[in-house]
């Protein structure tokens, strides 16, 4: 599994972000909440030091998670895999706890 992934800036529709989003030691990715309650809107992602990362793909959140789960296992031992979205939604907000 690669250590980071990084989403290119072009995927992302954040007020004043100009910059890829970049998150290492991915260990969960799942549709909605962290509780497992689907949501059609957000993509949950956790990392090794506790770290969630709330992605909001409006409508379009199975397609993104899936697509961050092929990213990851694609480069196995890889330092870096690139997230490429089959869908053309966009990031709009990036919630970290």
């Amino acid at each position: 599994m690669a250590k980071y992934i990084k989403i290119k800036k072009e995927n992302v529709n954040i007020a004043n972000a100009d910059s890829d989003i970049l998150i290492g030691g991915v260990i969960s990715v799942t549709q909605g909440a962290l509780n497992g309650v689907g949501n059609a809107n957000n993509v949950a992602i956790q990392t090794e030091g506790g770290t969630t990362y709330l992605l909001t793909v409006t409508a379009a959140a199975e397609d993104w998670t899936k697509d961050i789960q092929r990213a990851l296992t694609a480069n196995p031992g890889g330092v870096m895999a690139v997230v490429s979205p089959s869908s053309t939604v966009k990031v709009t907000v990036c919630l970290i706890a």
